[in-house]
């Protein structure tokens, strides 16, 4: 897959599902702006890629409608935007539906569901002008079947994949794709840590998962929009 002269924006560029993502956006030839918060880490993703001339870092509170505006308006001075993946989220589990407080419940539908519709919001206009581009937004398995402790996790990516399938049909006459994907449990060094007993082998890595996103991005699958897409069981 060729993304020679293509802009991707991935929201979340540098945690852990971030970091894999833009590599395999780099190493596929495109130019790619990541949003971040801290700039160490920024700073360290910038010494781990391969092609960092072709790296863009904004600085952006993806919660914030004006900040979020003023990242696009700024990777517009690429010229365009092609890719839109936002990898922004937050987990909270074990705690009973009565013991959720009304903040964690806001919280999770903060980082899970507003991020994504904020950035989709201002990136979709770009790519109804060009009359083309992908978005792909990441949800879980938890967003497909309500459990037990995770109420309000489960309802934010939930409605992440329902929101995503209207950013399909409103896209579809533009040449505008949007998909979910649903990964399983990501074999990140955080889940290691909170998971320590758990058989890793049967967890999804995050460079697996950035290739099912970057085949989603790409033009071979152009026909598949509103997809809710399982990864890694």
């Amino acid at each position: 897959m060729n993304f020679n002269n293509n802009v991707a924006v991935i929201t979340g560029g540098t945690g852990a599902l971030g970091q894999a993502v833009t590599q395999a956006f780099l190493q596929a030839g495109a130019r790619v702006v990541v949003t971040y918060t801290r700039e160490p880490e920024f700073d360290a993703l910038k010494e781990n890629v391969s092609s960092r001339e072709n790296l863009l870092g904004i600085k952006t509170n993806v919660l914030d409608e004006a900040s979020v505006k003023a990242m696009v308006q700024q990777a517009m001075h690429l010229g365009r935007i092609d890719v839109l993946v936002n990898t922004v989220g937050g987990f909270l589990g074990g705690v009973p539906i009565v013991e959720t407080s009304l903040e964690q419940f806001e919280k999770m539908i903060a980082l899970n569901l507003k991020s994504a519709f904020l950035c989709c919001k201002h990136v979709l206009p770009v790519m109804l002008q060009q009359r083309g581009g992908r978005l792909t937004n990441i949800a879980s398995k938890g967003g497909l079947q309500g459990d037990e402790g995770i109420s309000a996790y489960g309802a934010s990516k939930a409605g992440l994949i329902n929101f995503t399938q209207s950013l399909a049909a409103e896209g579809k006459r533009y040449q505008i794709t949007a998909n979910t994907v649903t990964p399983g449990t990501i074999d990140t060094p955080a889940n290691r840590q909170a998971m320590p007993n758990a058989n890793f082998a049967e967890w999804v890595t995050p460079e697996a998962l950035a290739q099912v996103i970057l085949f989603l991005s790409s033009d071979v699958a152009q026909a598949i929009t509103g997809a809710t897409i399982p990864v890694g069981g």
